[in-house]
């Protein structure tokens, strides 16, 4: 543990908090180690001492953390270091350059510390199958070596790749149709995996996070090819999003081509909806994201329903062919006219018709 201590204290591990955790026993170190890799720093600051460095007041520090994602850390306890202290001192100035409200302060935070959570726990989910954890030390020092290398890269790839998004969420914004009362016009899409629950008893947990990262590795590549947007992921379901109704509909015909029953996948049904919505913290809200969401749970497999006004939009556009199905009642929306979405020029599929039984003559009838 000699060589381990000091690279730990190089982190800023002091010598009673390294003592303090194996005194916990395994986890304790595991957990010191695994704080101090990802978040170096000596840990030296109370709450209370945060608020007096920092300038900023108590009630404003508390609210950003919570709306980050983080507990509340007991005023006696020693867990900020100077990173800390300076990331507050930058957010508050930054929010207030800029003329926020608490409010919109607040949702930001939440917004950034979402997202940031989201990546974390993914990276996580690599680095534990990378590290053995047999030898605890052997396996501290290989992740403190891959820390050192990783790391730096990692901030740099997530720079830029927030700079990329931002650049293409703005050109979007700036060229979608805005809707009154603060909407925007867009069409959002569900697809989702037919039998999944039923699936997901019969796989063990390795052979459902392959089939989960396939789903969404595909569905992510369609979005993107015709410049729609993944906005989230739920398990079995992922919920896209473009600016007009062609895109949505040229992705749910490739989802269903592309995606559904291929590399092991079950089969998919996508809904799509059209109208406004109203975007907040990087997900959507409104008629045509709940109206999609339910044309998805009525859809036969390897079927994509769209509402009536995505329809209406794309009546003269040569590319798709359209199935009226009349009109349901959905869960909350009423009487709904749905219509079958097929790429123009698709066959549809024949009825099965029975074979007529060959009759006897008339007098030789059973």
């Amino acid at each position: 543990m000699g060589r381990l201590s000091t690279k730990l204290a190089a982190l800023g591990v002091d010598e009673q908090a390294l003592k303090s955790a194996a005194a916990e026993g395994l986890d304790g170190l595991r957990l010191l180690i695994a704080r101090h890799i990802s978040f170096p720093g000596a840990r030296r600051y109370t709450p209370l001492e945060v608020y007096e460095k920092s300038g900023v007041d108590q009630e404003t520090a508390q609210a950003l953390w919570r709306a980050m994602g983080f507990p509340l850390v007991p005023e006696d306890q020693a867990a900020f270091t100077d990173a800390d202290i300076e990331a507050l001192q930058i957010s508050v100035k930054l929010f207030d350059r800029a003329g926020m409200d608490r409010t919109i302060v607040l949702q930001q935070a939440r917004s950034m510390g979402q997202a940031a959570a989201r990546i974390a726990a993914s990276h996580q989910d690599v680095l534990a199958e990378l590290i053995p954890d047999a030898d605890l030390a052997r396996a501290a020092e290989e992740a403190l070596s891959l820390a050192d290398e990783a790391l730096p890269a990692t901030d740099h790839l997530l720079v830029y790749m927030y700079r990329r998004h931002l650049a293409a969420a703005t050109e979007q914004r700036i060229l979608v149709t805005p809707s009154g009362e603060g909407g925007v016009m867009m069409t959002v899409g569900f697809a989702d995996l037919l039998g999944f629950t039923a699936l997901s008893r019969e796989l063990d947990v390795r052979e459902l996070a392959a089939l989960i990262d396939r789903f969404n590795a595909a569905t992510a590549n369609v979005v993107a090819q015709a410049r729609g947007r993944v906005v989230k992921t739920i398990g079995d379901e992922v919920m896209f999003a473009t600016q007009d109704p062609g895109s949505a509909a040229s992705i749910a015909l490739a989802l269903l081509n592309d995606v559904s029953g291929k590399d092991g996948l079950p089969p998919l049904k996508v809904g799509v909806g059209s109208g406004a919505v109203i975007a907040r913290e990087g997900d959507l809200f409104g008629g045509p994201v709940n109206l999609a969401n339910r044309l998805v749970t009525i859809a036969k497999p390897a079927c994509a329903l769209v509402d009536e006004a995505t329809r209406d939009a794309l009546a003269s556009d040569e590319r798709f062919h359209f199935t009226s199905l009349g009109k349901r009642h959905l869960k909350g929306l009423g009487l709904v006219r749905s219509f079958r979405l097929r790429a123009a020029g698709s066959k549809r599929p024949r009825p099965v018709r029975r074979r007529a039984r060959p009759q006897n003559s008339a007098g030789d009838r059973r």
